[in-house]
């Protein structure tokens, strides 16, 4: 991996896939499937395009089709698994990781390229290669769009036009999975403005390509403006500064800080030429900025955003870390060796602590599953974040038996935000498989249901407010603590299971 570019025939690229593939596999066979994932599981089973798109048009999911239409493949072609339902996660962030290599193979040697990526791979950007979502599609995508952008500018002809047009499917690809990959066209465009500038000369054909990849947005703008006002007015993820420093220290995480210092020290050495064009330089800066743009388009109208929308960031971050190690280290090979060994022993480290908080979790909500299915009654489930979960892995006679009531009133009066209640509720009919009611159809009979909500939430003060509110009391179960996860929480926090005692009247005499 320490050789110069003629005599790399792959193996780094090769060694550092099949690494990939072992962690994702691991951690993809021991991640619980939670809510959002179910989301776009239970959308994927939709009949055809045409039931895909009129569940998002409903707004029981609040993104572009791709993906679910890509989880509909997987699952037709390998069942429900959960290694089936995050295989099109998984592929996706294998492009990135692919195209993450590429580029830096542009202008480092090999042992740099390997820690770039590694330095990716070390980011709570890469958890998205196992989570059925469309970050990681987003991500993937945008990496191809660019190295595309890259390998057109050293093409002629049929050979440029080809380069070209890929990267237009690529980016059409990227908006097709979430919205935010709008941002993939800002590196590109600002990098080809800098290299025509510097050469002096106009070329069409990209500037082309780019306003082709953006007609996937025509079609989507009644989705996105029904999105904006179904979850804009009590989202969870409306736009807040401190989702920018968020995305660094929390998305980027630990890389963050050595990338930076490298960076600082480079600045301020000012040694010889760099390595990589100034055109390429710039595109990387912009995906550097990432969570800055997105920002900029939340405040400007889109009124959502959180960090997995910038996502990407943490593939510049990996490129940057290539590039500045080799202009650090130079032709230390021992040093090339050090930070590669030192960048494997950190993902092993940081992808084993991950996998105890998974296993943990699994165990958590297994126990806690098991405690909520007994008896014979209703299960009552007031909490967005654990219906889906408690119904995907439940037996059928548990399935049954699990209600979900809803009361926008009472949640906006209550909760910080509904989004998952809005899209639930759009599902309601076809697309979600357990009985979505409102609060006014709901009989509950606390000697015999279960309930799980939270104890000071919207669903036990409404059932406060009834003529004959029933006595609830929590179960405090150290297991409700482990639901929580990296952007993966089971249940809300203070979720809990509440047994009832028969309702006395509020005028005090007995029935």
């Amino acid at each position: 991996m320490l050789n110069d570019k003629r005599t790399d025939h792959g193996w780094g690229l090769a060694v550092l896939v099949a690494f990939f593939l072992v962690v994702v596999a691991l951690q993809a066979s021991l991640k619980l499937i939670w809510g959002d994932e179910l989301f776009t599981y239970y959308i994927a089973r939709q009949p055809g395009l045409r039931g895909v798109w009129a569940a998002l048009q409903a707004g029981a999911d609040p993104n572009p089709p791709l993906t679910h239409l890509l989880v509909k493949a997987s699952t037709w072609l390998f069942g429900s698994a959960s290694l089936a339902i995050r295989l099109p996660a998984i592929l996706s962030m294998l492009l990135a990781v692919v195209c993450i290599w590429s580029m830096l193979r542009r202008w480092v040697r090999p042992a740099f390229a390997a820690a770039g990526v590694l330095a990716f791979m070390a980011t709570r950007g890469f958890d998205y290669a196992y989570d059925a979502r469309s970050y990681s599609p987003m991500m993937g995508f945008a990496m191809a769009s660019l190295a595309l952008w890259m390998a057109a500018s050293d093409r002629s002809g049929w050979r440029r036009t080809a380069a070209l047009g890929a990267m237009a499917l690529a980016l059409a690809a990227g908006i097709s999975s979430n919205y935010y990959c709008v941002l993939a066209f800002f590196p590109i465009a600002v990098g080809e403005a800098l290299r025509q500038s510097e050469a002096r000369r106009f070329r069409l054909d990209t500037w082309l390509a780019l306003a082709l990849a953006s007609l996937p947005l025509v079609a989507y703008l009644p989705l996105i403006r029904h999105n904006i006002a179904e979850f804009g007015p009590h989202a969870w993820n409306r736009p807040h500064a401190s989702m920018i420093a968020m995305s660094y220290l929390e998305l980027v995480e630990g890389i963050f800080w050595p990338v930076l210092g490298l960076a600082i020290f480079v600045l301020l050495k000012r040694r010889g030429p760099w390595a990589i064009p100034r055109a390429e330089a710039a595109a990387v800066g912009v995906l550097l900025v990432y969570p800055l743009l997105g920002f900029a388009i939340a405040v400007g109208g889109a009124g959502m955003i959180s960090p997995r929308c910038v996502a990407p960031v943490c593939c510049g971050f990996g490129l940057a870390a290539g590039v500045l190690a080799q202009r650090v280290l130079g032709g230390m090979r021992r040093g090339a060796v050090s930070v590669v060994a030192l960048l494997v022993l950190w993902v092993v480290v940081r992808e084993g602590i991950c996998g105890a908080v998974l296993w943990q979790q699994r165990r958590a909500f297994e126990a806690i599953s098991k405690t909520v299915a007994t008896g014979t009654g209703q299960i009552v489930v007031g909490d967005s974040s654990f219906v889906l979960p408690f119904y995907f892995y439940a037996s059928p006679d548990v399935q049954r038996r699990i209600v979900f009531p809803v009361d926008f009133d009472a949640i906006h009066r209550i909760e910080p935000d509904d989004s998952g209640e809005q899209n639930l509720w759009a599902g309601r009919n076809d697309v979600f498989p357990f009985r979505i009611l409102s609060f006014s159809q709901l009989t509950f009979k606390p000697a015999t249901d279960t309930l799980v909500a939270r104890p000071k939430g919207w669903l036990v003060d409404d059932l406060g407010r009834s003529p004959f509110p029933p006595t609830l009391t929590p179960q405090e179960d150290p297991a409700w603590d482990n639901l929580g996860g990296i952007f993966t929480p089971m249940a809300h926090p203070d979720t809990r299971i509440l047994r009832g005692t028969s309702p006395v009247p509020r005028n005090g005499r007995k029935d």
